[in-house]
C-alpha cells in the first residue's frame, strides 16, 4: 500500500521543479543546483515506489527516459538544458504521478479548523463567534455544497469551484494554487500593510504573509462559507497570534467596501489587492459592476507602474515647460475636445465651418485624421505610457502646435513630435505631485484616459464651453473608432449594454464605461462651463446633447 508521505513528497517535488526552473532562468545557479539535489532525493523515493507497481509502468518508463538526460545535463553543467528538461519533461510527469496518486484516494485533505478556532478564541474573539455560530448551523452549511465545491488541484492542494450568476469558475488554480498565489503577489510592491478584498481559500493571503515578514495583511470578506473553508484548509495560527493577519467580516457588501476604502485611504504605505473571483461571486449586479470598475482601474495602474516610472524619469530630465503656460488657449473659449470615437466623422464639417470660433483640442489618436482633413488643432494631448505612442504623430506636420504630454506618457513621442511640448503633472502619482509642488504647477485629474485628462485641463483652464466630438465612450454603430482608425466589433460577449446619447442602447467596454462614470462625477458641481456632447455614443450625465454644434453661440 502507498504511504501517504509519497503524495506529499511528490507535491514538494512539483514545487521544487518550478523554483529550480525559475532560478536557472534568472542565472541563480547556486540556488538552483542546491534545490535540484533535494529534488533528485525526492525522485529517488518516488521512483522506488512506481518502479515496484505494475499499474505505474508507463509512468516508470517515462521517468527512466528523463532521469538519465537530466543527470547528464547536470554533469555537463548545462544549466539551460536542465531547466528545459525539468520544465518540459519532468514537471508534466510529476503532475501525472500526482493525479495517479489522487485517483487511488490516498490523499488526506488537511483540517486545521479546530486549531485555528482555538487561536481565534484567544486573539480575535469576534471572528471566533461568527465562525463558531456558522459551524453549528447545519442549514447554512448545506448551502455550501450548492455554491462551492471543493476539489484537489493537480499538485494536490485543495482548491474550490464556485457557482454564481449562472457561471461556474475556480477560485484558485486547478493546477497549482500556491504558484498562482506567488505570481499574483509578484505584482504587488513591498509595503507595510496589505489590504485584500476576497479571502477565498487564502493562498494569496498566505503568500503575502510569508513573503513580507514584517507586513500586516487585512482581509475583507463577506462570505462566511469561504472563511470557513479558508480556516479549514490552511493553518493560520501563527499569524493570528502575532497579529499580522486580521480578517474583517461583514455580510453587508456595501458596508464592507466602504470600510475597506476608508481604511486604505488612511494608510500611508499600503498596497491593495482585489482578488477577482471574489467579485465574480457577488450576486448584486450593481455592486459587482462597481467593484469590477475598481478592479480594472487598480490593475491597470499596477500593470503600467514600470512604464510610468521610466517615462517620468526621461521627461523630467528634459526640463520641459509645464502646460500652465497654455492656459490662454482655453480660457473663456469654446473648446472642442476631439476623441477618436466613431461619431467624429459626422462632425468634421461643423469643425471646419466653425474653425475660427473654437479651440480644437485633439487627442493623439485622431490628430493625423484631422490634419488630413485640413483641420489643424490648437493643441494636442497624449497621456498613454505605451512605447509605440509615437506612431500617432510620426510624420504629421505640427511644427507650431503645442502638445500637452502627461508626465508619465510615452517618452517616445518626444523624438517624433516637431512642435513645442508642455508637461501636465497629475495627482495620484507621487513623483508628479512632488515635481508639481517644486515648480508651482497645477495638478490635474486624469480619470485614466486621454479624453478625461483633456476634460480636466479644459475645465481648470477656464473653458467657457466644452464640446465633445468623437468622445463616444461606446461602440457606436458597432465600431471601435472613427473610420480608418479602428475596427468593427463583431463579438459583444463581456460588453456592457448602456443607454446611448440619443435614447437607445449601445455596447461599451468596462474601461470606456469607467471613463464615462468618471466624467459624470467630474461634471458634478460644474456651473461656469457648459458641456455638450455630439454623436450617438454613450449618454453622459452632465452634458447636453447637440447634434450640430454650429447651432450653439460659440
Amino acid at each position: 500500500m502507498m504511504d501517504i508521505k509519497l503524495f506529499y513528497n511528490n507535491q514538494q517535488s512539483i514545487k521544487l521543479s518550478y523554483e529550480i526552473v525559475e532560478s536557472f532562468r534568472k542565472q541563480n545557479f547556486y540556488i538552483a543546483t542546491s534545490k535540484l539535489i533535494k529534488l533528485l532525493g525526492n525522485l529517488d523515493t518516488v521512483a522506488g515506489y512506481i518502479f515496484s507497481q505494475e499499474d505505474f509502468k508507463e509512468l516508470a518508463d517515462e521517468l527512466q527516459l528523463i532521469l538519465p538526460a537530466l543527470l547528464d545535463a547536470q554533469d555537463n553543467c548545462d544549466y539551460f538544458l536542465q531547466a528545459d528538461i525539468i520544465e518540459g519533461d519532468l514537471l508534466p510527469l510529476l503532475q501525472k504521478i500526482q493525479i495517479a496518486f489522487q485517483e487511488r484516494d490516498l490523499v488526506q485533505v488537511p483540517d486545521f479548523f479546530e486549531r485555528n478556532m482555538i487561536a481565534l478564541k484567544q486573539y480575535d474573539f469576534s471572528l471566533y463567534r461568527v465562525l463558531d455560530k456558522e459551524n453549528e448551523d447545519e442549514g447554512k452549511n448545506s448551502l455550501l455544497s450548492d455554491k462551492l465545491t471543493l476539489s484537489l488541484a493537480i499538485n494536490g492542494q485543495p482548491t474550490a469551484q464556485a457557482f454564481a450568476n449562472g457561471q461556474s469558475f475556480y477560485l484558485h488554480s486547478s493546477v497549482n494554487p500556491e504558484r498562482e498565489a506567488r505570481l499574483l503577489a509578484d505584482s504587488l510592491k513591498q509595503a507595510e500593510e496589505y489590504m485584500v478584498f476576497g479571502m477565498e481559500l487564502g493562498y494569496h493571503v498566505l503568500e503575502l504573509l510569508n513573503r513580507h515578514q514584517s507586513a500586516r495583511v487585512h482581509v475583507f470578506e463577506s462570505n462566511i462559507y469561504l472563511l470557513h473553508m479558508a480556516f479549514t484548509y490552511i493553518d493560520w495560527t501563527t499569524y493570528i497570534a502575532n497579529g499580522r493577519m486580521r480578517v474583517v467580516y461583514n455580510d453587508d457588501l456595501k458596508q464592507l467596501v466602504s470600510e475597506l476604502s476608508g481604511r486604505f485611504a488612511e494608510m500611508k504605505n499600503a498596497e491593495l489587492l482585489v482578488h477577482y473571483p471574489a467579485i465574480k461571486m457577488i450576486e448584486d449586479a450593481q455592486t459587482r459592476q462597481l467593484l469590477e470598475d475598481f478592479f480594472v482601474t487598480t490593475s491597470s495602474m499596477r500593470e503600467q507602474g514600470g512604464l510610468l516610472d521610466s517615462n517620468f524619469e526621461v521627461i523630467s530630465k528634459l526640463n520641459l515647460p509645464e502646460c500652465g503656460e497654455l492656459k490662454d488657449i482655453f480660457k473663456d473659449k469654446a473648446v472642442v475636445i476631439v476623441g477618436a470615437g466613431p461619431s467624429v466623422d459626422s462632425q468634421l464639417t461643423s469643425i471646419k465651418k466653425c474653425r475660427d470660433k473654437i479651440t480644437v483640442f485633439a487627442t493623439g489618436h485622431i490628430t493625423r485624421k484631422l490634419v488630413n482633413e485640413g483641420i489643424i488643432p490648437d493643441a494636442v494631448i497624449i497621456t498613454d505610457p505605451q512605447p509605440l505612442m509615437y506612431k500617432q504623430i510620426d510624420g504629421v506636420n505640427l511644427k507650431n502646435i503645442p502638445m500637452i504630454l502627461l508626465s508619465t506618457a510615452s517618452s517616445s513621442v518626444i523624438d517624433y513630435y516637431n512642435g513645442p511640448i508642455y508637461v501636465a503633472y497629475q495627482s495620484g502619482y507621487v513623483h508628479a505631485e512632488i515635481k508639481a509642488e517644486e515648480i508651482g504647477a497645477t495638478l490635474f485629474e486624469t480619470g485614466g484616459s486621454v479624453t478625461t485628462t483633456a476634460l480636466d485641463i479644459a475645465l481648470r483652464f477656464g473653458a467657457r464651453k466644452i464640446i465633445f466630438v468623437g468622445v463616444d465612450l461606446a461602440y457606436t454603430g458597432g465600431y471601435s473608432h472613427a473610420s480608418g482608425e479602428g475596427r468593427r466589433i463583431e463579438n459583444t460577449d463581456g460588453l456592457r449594454h448602456i443607454r446611448s446619447n440619443t435614447g437607445g442602447m449601445v455596447y461599451t467596454s468596462k474601461n470606456l464605461d469607467i471613463y464615462r462614470k468618471w466624467i459624470e462625477r467630474r461634471l458634478e458641481g460644474v456651473r461656469d462651463t457648459e458641456v455638450y456632447n455630439t454623436g450617438d455614443g454613450a449618454e453622459i450625465k452632465g452634458t447636453v446633447l447637440v447634434k450640430d454644434f454650429m447651432s450653439l453661440r460659440l
